[in-house]
């Protein structure tokens, strides 16, 4: 096992997720894994849960999406250091059991590696969770963006007489750079903003034009369309 992995914390909530994982009845662990096995991709975590819901038996599960996060999540840091999600499985029970957050037997340990090791074999959680770490794989991921407008007077003279006024934009962008969030302004004006549109009407075209490359290769894409 790795020595990043021997050292996996998980935080207090996800231990409960988890641990509630060892409590589901047979017929709900089946249904999950079938429903799993049957999940159309996508990045879209609530268009994920909402198919999950769709099955009677899930439909009351509590914290489904908790559940279907931490799945993702222990995918994710498997395909991120290359090894066997078994290996993250044994690293996260064994983190549990080392924390005392939650009370769970050696009994209740074996039952839940089994059933997350069983539950992480299903192809959907691996294209999800290895399409999210290459949405990551860039030094700053956005997170939010607005456009900010302002009309500012232009003062003439000690008397500060209005002669005329300019309108500035500010480009608001929060990312997140190496885990740390960071907020970004870029001052523009209007042929900035025509320009700013012009490049996000283009992106947008090439979007539509790379979903029919895909299509045509039947290859799903996972990123949700643009509206």
């Amino acid at each position: 096992m790795s020595k990043r992995i021997q050292q996996l914390e998980i935080p207090d909530e996800e231990q409960g997720t988890l641990a509630a994982i060892a409590r589901f009845t047979d017929p709900t662990l089946q249904e999950l894994e079938s429903a799993l096995s049957e999940l159309t991709p996508t990045l879209l975590r609530e268009d994920l849960v909402a198919q999950l819901r769709r099955n009677p038996l899930l439909a009351t599960v509590p914290d489904l999406e908790g559940i279907l996060g931490t799945l993702i999540s222990i995918a994710g840091t498997a395909s991120a250091a290359g090894i066997d999600t078994s290996e993250v499985v044994e690293a996260a029970v064994q983190a549990i059991k080392n924390d005392d957050v939650i009370d769970l037997s050696d009994e209740d340990a074996e039952a839940l590696k089994k059933r997350l090791i069983s539950l992480e074999k299903q192809t959907s959680l691996a294209l999800v969770a290895k399409a999210s770490e290459l949405l990551k794989a860039n030094e700053r991921v956005l997170h939010s963006v607005k456009v900010i407008s302002d009309l500012r007077p232009i003062c003439l003279g000690k008397e500060t007489n209005v002669g005329g006024a300019v309108i500035v934009h500010q480009l608001a962008i929060r990312s997140t750079r190496n885990g740390r969030r960071e907020h970004t302004y870029f001052a523009m004006d209007s042929t900035d903003l025509n320009d700013l549109k012009d490049a996000v009407a283009a992106a947008i075209r090439q979007d539509g034009a790379l979903r029919e490359l895909a299509a045509c290769s039947k290859l799903p894409v996972l990123s949700p369309p643009v509206e």
